[in-house]
């Protein structure tokens, strides 16, 4: 009966809980043996031991060279490489099961880019050791305009109501304002300066009433998924949808953007795998639905997914809006490209979950389409760790695997800068001092999946 299936999954995650609880303050852990990557594309160093105690890097030097009191957790490392944890710059957490997808990935920090309650409730708990899962610096709630055809309870119109917006979450630990696309210019502004006075970071989308540069001109931190450039690169070019425009790009506007990227010193945060996943999903929604990951997509989330599928379908043919999305991803990877040969600063990120786009996951198929930009394993990785914690001003605090820092770290079996592939199957994960070894990170995956069969059930 299902409540008896109920109740032994229920004692399967106290057992796992169990297994990979947080150690207590009294706690030590050393990694002994491994090669070290203190940080990507720097030299490896052999035969290293890393100790950790309270989440903290507190020693590390060669074997022998680093006391391991009486007592210690000890992680054989021999043949092994540790690894600073990866950084997802974009995703919207509030599930819990969340943490364990991305763990599981090795992310052991993230950006989530729309604050709620539900997440910063998530993010105590991860914080307290009470929830596995990564470190959340969040955005605030997205502040749109009133013409968003989404549910939006933060619709601004003017200035005035811009500036009473964020005094309303600037008390709330966000360490930034989220700025979306349907803002009048006034109010755009208005934010900007205001998130400035408060010490906020202002990640946005470029909205409708400006233009790229106008916004680049204002520095803003960061512009997500590329908006706004579709316009600059194909001027004039009337279109009823962002990639039938993306699709028709002139090439020879691209070096010129991003020169004018670059002068500003905004950082990109390009999201490749969002339109890429959803729509390639969505021209054959039963192939999509066949895929292993799927059994970690909750009811709700199905039932969200579906929908926008259904919407979007009623918009375009699916089959065509995927060959146009591939057609508009090529121009994008062009702009990555020109980007990245130009020195402007990138982010990686998914926007997970949108639709098969799944927490973790997806942040490797971002790795990838990066690789066809150009850029190389290590390249890729600096950006997403070293560059991650430049972007957020906590380049002590994580990115690199020294002494002080947060103990975000990956055990894994093989060099992540010559096979980036050990980065989806690392050997462990330790995040913020607690460790979780593959076989707590998979029995953890798989009462994700016991559960979820037994919710949609009917």
């Amino acid at each position: 009966m299902r409540w008896i299936a109920r109740f032994f999954v229920a004692i399967s995650a106290l057992l796992v809980a169990a297994c990979v609880s947080a150690p207590n303050s009294q706690d030590v852990t050393a990694f002994v043996g491994v090669t070290l990557i203190a940080a990507y594309g720097e030299p490896h160093l052999e035969d290293q031991t890393v100790l950790v105690r309270d989440g903290r890097i507190v020693a590390l030097g060669r074997v022998g060279g680093v006391h391991v009191p009486v007592g210690a957790r000890r992680i054989a490392g021999r043949g092994r490489f540790l690894a600073p944890g990866l950084t997802d710059m974009h995703v919207h957490i509030f599930e819990p099961d969340d943490g364990v997808l991305l763990l599981a990935n090795g992310v052991t920090t993230v950006r989530n880019m729309a604050g709620r309650r539900e997440t910063t409730v998530l993010a105590a708990r991860i914080a307290a050791g009470e929830a596995p899962g990564p470190t959340i610096y969040s955005s605030t709630p997205i502040i749109d305009g009133p013409q968003a055809d989404w549910d939006n309870p933060h619709a601004v119109r003017t200035a005035d109501e811009m500036r009473a917006r964020i005094s309303q979450f600037a008390s709330d630990g966000y360490v930034g304002v989220k700025l979306y696309e349907n803002l009048s210019r006034e109010a755009f502004v208005a934010g900007v300066v205001e998130a400035r006075a408060r010490g906020m970071q202002v990640y946005a989308h470029v909205p409708f009433a400006m233009t790229l540069d106008e916004v680049l001109a204002l520095h803003i931190d960061s512009i997500e998924h590329l908006t706004g450039f579709e316009f600059a690169l194909a001027p004039g070019v009337e279109a009823d949808w962002d990639e039938a425009r993306w699709a028709r790009a002139d090439a020879h506007n691209i070096a010129p953007v991003a020169r004018t990227v670059v002068a500003s010193g905004v950082w990109n945060d390009s999201t490749l795998v969002t339109a890429m996943g959803a729509r390639r999903a969505f021209a054959d929604l039963a192939e999509a639905e066949a895929d292993p990951l799927y059994r970690y997509a909750t009811p709700r989330l199905r039932r969200h997914w579906r929908n926008i599928q259904a919407a979007e379908a009623e918009a375009r043919d699916p089959a065509e809006a995927w060959a146009m999305t591939q057609r508009a991803h090529a121009v994008r990877l062009a702009v990555v490209r020109a980007l990245h040969e130009a020195r402007a600063p990138l982010l990686l990120g998914t926007d997970a979950p949108q639709p098969f786009v799944y927490p973790g996951y997806s942040l490797h198929d971002e790795f990838s389409f990066h690789r066809d930009a150009g850029l190389s394993p290590s390249e890729i990785l600096q950006a997403d760790t070293v560059g991650s914690a430049r972007f957020l001003h906590q380049e002590s605090t994580f990115g690199r695997i020294v002494v002080g820092a947060r103990a975000d770290m990956l055990l894994l079996n093989e060099n992540p800068e010559a096979d980036m592939t050990t980065l989806r199957t690392p050997a462990g994960v330790m995040a913020a001092g607690r460790w979780y070894d593959a076989v707590a990170l998979q029995q953890m995956l798989d009462e994700i999946a016991a559960r979820i069969v037994l919710d949609v059930q009917p």
